[in-house]
């Protein structure tokens, strides 16, 4: 889980009933809120951040308002005055494009200046609130009020966000932002949130996320025990090979669980293991998704005697479906290799 030290909180309020949202010139006196609280938008952060409908996006052009804030931001990350000033101006925004949208979701928007302790790098986390959820606020002292059964759990995660890198010069990188709504509609984020709001769009990079997960999750199964034996290692890079077959539609957090099953027996265990490997994955590459079309062509698994004379290859993804190997010890000593290959009849081919 990444390392979060916040810095700078507010809050505004999102009432759709009402003719403007209800904003606060003062920033949340951090001394004053409960470690708990402190924790609770940490661990939501953490979560988020490798939640499987992250997206991570772009701007789409440099006027963007949400750009131009975060922009001003980043230039001056010590200026409270210009952190509320942007911020309310940032929750008019969104007030006006949810208000001529069918939502009707009011709720608080909270802006959070963070600093992720692995990378060095700042961010700005926009976190929309239901108004009956996660911690309340007590507007009366402007403080926050802890709600213990609400605490982040294992499986708990935020509904709508943004975390955008602040960065002067944030427009010549790679991705911009990353988006998460869980409210989402036949699979696509919120058209009000990402593209009226944030005005940015989806970055699909199907061939990176395919070749980084292949190179990294038999790796990773091995360094955490998942798999010990060489057979337990020869069939998990088959059941992988499958799993990131060409046009097959990933879901990490679906089909690492079906894969880890026969592996790890409890639940919460495999979301463990599911969580580092995700983990893993952000800290190798920025640019991350955990839902994505796999491109990949499949692996070649060959087998030979020591000589190299007698071979056998066949795409990795049809071990213990297509082709069967046993080894049959012998009473001289030898060992007799048999192999099996359903549904197949073989041509000769001399060369």
């Amino acid at each position: 889980m990444p390392n979060i030290e916040i810095s700078k909180l507010i809050a505004h309020d999102l009432a759709l009933d009402k003719a403007s949202p209800k904003t606060y010139q003062q920033l949340m006196d951090l001394s004053q809120i409960p470690a708990e609280v402190l924790e609770f938008f940490s661990s939501h952060i953490s979560n988020a951040v490798i939640a499987k409908q992250i997206k991570v996006c772009t701007f789409t052009h440099k006027d963007a308002a949400v750009f131009l804030g975060c922009l001003e931001i980043s230039q001056d990350l010590a200026d409270d005055h210009l952190f509320i000033n942007n911020s309310t101006n940032m929750t008019q925004l969104l007030f006006n494009v949810m208000k001529a949208s069918s939502s009707r979701s009011s709720g608080t928007l909270i802006f959070i200046l963070y600093n992720d302790l692995d990378t060095g790098l700042p961010y700005l986390a926009i976190l929309k609130m239901d108004p009956n959820k996660a911690i309340q606020i007590d507007r009366t002292n402007y403080k926050f009020v802890v709600q213990e059964d609400i605490l982040p759990s294992v499986n708990e995660r935020l509904h709508k966000c943004a975390f955008i890198k602040l960065s002067p010069t944030l427009w010549e990188d790679e991705f911009h932002l990353k988006v998460l709504d869980k409210q989402q509609v036949t699979g696509e984020v919120s058209k009000y949130f990402l593209l009226s709001f944030l005005e940015s769009q989806a970055l699909i990079d199907n061939k990176a996320m395919t070749e980084l997960v292949s190179v990294n999750l038999a790796e990773y199964a091995i360094q955490e025990q998942i798999i010990r034996t060489q057979l337990e290692i020869v069939d998990f890079n088959a059941k992988v090979d499958r799993l990131l077959s060409k046009g097959n539609d990933v879901d990490l957090d679906r089909d690492l669980d079906n894969l880890f099953k026969t592996y790890i027996a409890g639940d919460a265990d495999r979301v463990n293991k599911i969580d580092g490997f995700k983990q893993k994955l952000v800290q190798k590459r920025e640019n991350v998704m955990f839902e994505f079309v796999a491109e990949k062509r499949p692996t070649i698994a060959m087998f030979a005697d020591p000589d190299r004379l007698i071979k056998i290859q066949f795409p990795l993804q049809d071990m213990d479906t297509k082709v069967f190997l046993e080894y049959k010890k012998e009473e001289d000593g030898s060992v007799t290799t048999i192999i099996k290959i359903k549904g197949v009849e073989l041509k000769e081919k001399f060369k």
